[in-house]
Formats: C-alpha cells, structure tokens, sequence
C-alpha cells in the first residue's frame, strides 16, 4: 500500500506541480524484493502457486501422492540452492559496501538479504509440505477445481 500511495504521489506532484517525490523509483525498486520474496512461503503455505495436474491426475491416488512428495522435494532442493546462492551474494554486498546509486542511497545487502530470507522461507515450507503429504495429510488445494 505504501508503494502504492508513493507512486501515485509521485506521478500526481510530477503532474500537478513539476515537483517529483525524490526516490521514488529506487524506494520501489528496493520495496518489490521485499513484497514478494517475503510472501512466497505463505503462498506456498496457502496452496496459492501454479499447479499443473494434467498428467498427474488420472493417476492412481497413492501414485499421485509419491508424485506430490516428490515434487516438493525438488522444490525444497531447488530453494534450498537459491538460497544458498543467495546468502553468498549478500556477504559478497556486504563485504564490497554495495550501494544502490541514484536520487538516494542506501546499502542492497538488506535487499539481497530478504531475497535470501524468502527463499529459506520457502525452502522450509516446501519441506513441510513433503512431510505433510509423506504422512497422507492434505495440502490446501490438492484437489483443484474440475476444468470445463
């Protein structure tokens, strides 16, 4: 929300009055990581994410669930990476001072920090979920909706 009432602030003083909100797009730019790397393991928590039932569904339940498990795994592990990758360039930011260069400064190791951090997030959502479904519980929409 508060992006939102910056840039529409942004856009209405620039218009109005000739008179921009200074920083505006590198307050942005340093505002989006935060918003969506932080919201990626309560989606997967939600069961918000894309799911691509096509060649599972027609499958036998317990195979389907192997499946389900599987899946998750490779997403932990695939994270898991990431955000290794991603600890190691906020060190590296961290070690070099580096700085976001514009109307503003501020140091991007925070930025690059709460990618990493939403990464890990996510990485230890999907490994609840591997467990979850290894122990035959349900995840939120498993079922998804029928396609017409």
């Amino acid at each position: 929300m508060a992006v939102m009432v910056l840039v529409v602030a942004n856009a209405l003083l620039r218009y109005l009055f000739n008179m921009p909100v200074g920083g505006t797009l590198e307050l942005t730019e340093g505002a989006l990581p935060f918003i969506i790397f932080l919201s990626l393991a309560m989606t997967q928590y939600e069961g918000g994410h894309i799911k691509v039932v096509l060649l599972t569904r027609k499958l036998p339940v317990r195979l389907q669930r192997a499946l389900l498990v599987l899946a998750m795994l490779a997403g932990a592990a695939l994270f898991a990476w990431a955000t290794y990758a991603g600890w190691k360039l906020t060190a590296k930011s961290i070690a070099i001072g580096e700085i976001e260069r514009g109307s503003i400064r501020y140091p991007l190791w925070p930025v690059k920090g709460v990618i990493a951090f939403g990464m890990a997030l996510l990485t230890v959502q999907f490994l609840i979920d591997a467990a979850v479904a290894a122990l035959g519980g349900a995840l939120p929409d498993t079922d998804p909706e029928e396609i017409e």
